[in-house]
């Protein structure tokens, strides 16, 4: 990456996140308070794997697997896959998203991403959702989306909704690189409108909330733009995020024209800890499960339909896996061993 005068964080080793300003937090600590301030002390202390909360600090909701995009490199951009993988599990509903909002609220959870691997504005009354879980308490409210179904219209009810921060996945500066990487798009330019709309409304309207960032997955078909693409929005939003590319299957060989050419690791990683299960647990449809990683289907916790988000947090299972990466050894489960060796690969070439 070149040299370009921003402050660089990340939270996972996954995504790199660069601000003009402070570290986003920071600035979310001053708009929000001291009960934000807690919330991320405690964050911190279940990052460095030496605190397990009562609740999940994170709850992130997969209530479906819909998208008006058909991205080769992503799972949704394979309907085999999805049904492969996710079988013929049932989407939630708002009856079922109320139920799992109600019962976090009981115990104060205060971060919440109402989305999964999807694009959440083809759901219309997405706000309510929204403004459902900001009234139930939570504190830090984020989606991420593509930018093409966003509108003057619902991004004021977004405004209004408590959202705490929005991201644009873009991974791209030109419309030809963009058509290649968002396959089915509408065009570029569309979607650089509607951020632009979105922000002017924001700006018009004195609104602090939702922060607002824009998202580059990098590949081997857009590394070369990754740069410009920062010199664009780094003035722009308030924070530039730089992801690793994750394929939705293990199946590395198959995904080996997606990775950027840095991400290839020239030796095995024998150590790895990661920090989600001490974080968050992922609901996806009715299942219950410790990662966002998308072919997690064998590492389920259970099912919302039988078992409460505390009973999983708990649960022997999610100790397990809790105690493997406190020590590092990933490789103990299938699914953590095949997911660390899908980012971090050895070159198959």
């Amino acid at each position: 990456m070149e040299e370009i005068d921003l402050k660089n964080y990340s939270t996972d080793g996954k995504t790199q996140h660069l601000s003009t300003e402070e570290d986003i937090n920071t600035k979310l600590s001053k708009i929000i308070g001291e009960k934000f301030v807690k919330y991320r002390k405690l964050w911190n202390d279940a990052n460095d794997m030496k605190l397990v909360t009562e609740y999940p600090l994170f709850l992130h909701l997969d209530m479906n697997q819909e998208c008006n995009y058909k991205c080769p490199h992503c799972i949704i951009g394979h309907k085999s896959l999805v049904n492969e993988i996710y079988g013929d599990e049932v989407y939630l509903d708002f009856n079922d998203y109320k139920k799992i909002i109600d019962e976090a609220s009981q115990y104060n959870c205060p971060s919440l991403s109402p989305q999964g691997y999807n694009e959440p504005f083809l759901n219309k009354k997405l706000h309510e959702y929204i403004s459902y879980a900001n009234k139930k308490g939570f504190i830090d409210i984020m989606l991420n989306n593509n930018g093409s179904a966003i509108n003057k219209k619902r991004s004021q009810e977004l405004l209004d909704s408590g959202l705490t921060r929005l991201r644009f996945s873009l991974d791209a500066t030109t419309p030809e690189v963009y058509s290649k990487v968002r396959v089915g798009s509408i065009h570029l330019d569309k979607v650089k409108r509607n951020i632009d709309d979105f922000l002017d409304l924001k700006e018009k309207g004195n609104y602090k909330l939702p922060i607002v960032g824009v998202s580059f997955c990098k590949m081997k078909a857009n590394e070369h733009q990754m740069d410009d693409f920062i010199k664009e929005w780094k003035d722009k939003v308030d924070i530039v995020s730089i992801q690793r590319y994750v394929p939705p299957t293990p199946k590395k060989a198959e995904y080996q024209e997606y990775y950027a050419s840095d991400q290839f690791s020239l030796e095995p990683v024998n150590e790895f800890a990661c920090v989600q299960p001490f974080q968050r647990v992922m609901v996806r449809n009715e299942s219950i499960t410790p990662c966002c990683v998308s072919f997690n289907k064998d590492l389920t916790l259970g099912s919302i339909k039988n078992m409460t988000i505390h009973e999983a947090w708990h649960s022997d299972k999610m100790n397990e896996i809790r105690e493997i990466h406190r020590k590092g050894e990933y490789y103990k489960n299938k699914t953590c061993k095949d997911c660390v060796e899908a980012i971090y690969p050895e070159d198959l070439s």
